[in-house]
């Protein structure tokens, strides 16, 4: 064999194996046992769907009960790399120090989102402390009753936490 050929079959394994992995990465996991993440997932769900179900109010205005959201673990992923990324280089922002924006951070853990969203915060002692800072703030609370979002995830580092919301 010569090495034109060594090199090609080479390539061609490399991307099999990169092709597999993108595929085990986008299967969608539901579960809420989020420990990895630094949150508790079935927390976090069962807070959101029950300003989902019920509507409340996000500034002035009555949001009307929506349909209830599932955990994705590619989502909380997401957030999780953002929290921890906020965390480690001393920053608040929706776009990362790398000048990523949330739907390219899904995108780099296989969640090829339709519509997304993402809220951020800081300084909360746990979920419903953050879920309730989130409800309290208009454009926070609007996400969390956004009916078309369809999938959430949750990630929390030091301080800071990220919720991030898509539909496919």
């Amino acid at each position: 064999m010569n090495f034109q050929k060594i090199k090609s079959y080479s390539l061609l394994l490399l991307s099999i194996v990169l092709f597999s992995c993108e595929e085990l990465e986008t299967e969608p996991n539901q579960s809420t046992d989020s420990e990895t993440f630094n949150v508790n997932g079935q927390e976090l769900v069962d807070l959101v769907n029950q300003y989902r179900t019920e509507g409340c109010r996000c500034g002035s205005e009555q949001m009307p009960a929506v349909r209830t959201i599932t955990w994705n673990e590619a989502l909380a992923k997401t957030a999780y790399l953002h929290s921890k990324d906020m965390n480690n280089k001393n920053y608040f922002s929706h776009t990362g120090k790398d000048g990523s924006y949330p739907g390219t951070r899904m995108e780099r853990q296989g969640y090829n989102w339709r519509t997304y969203g993402e809220n951020i915060a800081k300084g909360y002692s746990n979920e419903r402390a953050v879920i309730e800072g989130w409800i309290d703030s208009e454009g926070h609370c609007r996400n969390i009753m956004n009916p078309n979002f369809q999938e959430m995830g949750v990630g929390k580092e030091g301080d800071y936490w990220t919720q991030v919301f898509g539909t496919r």
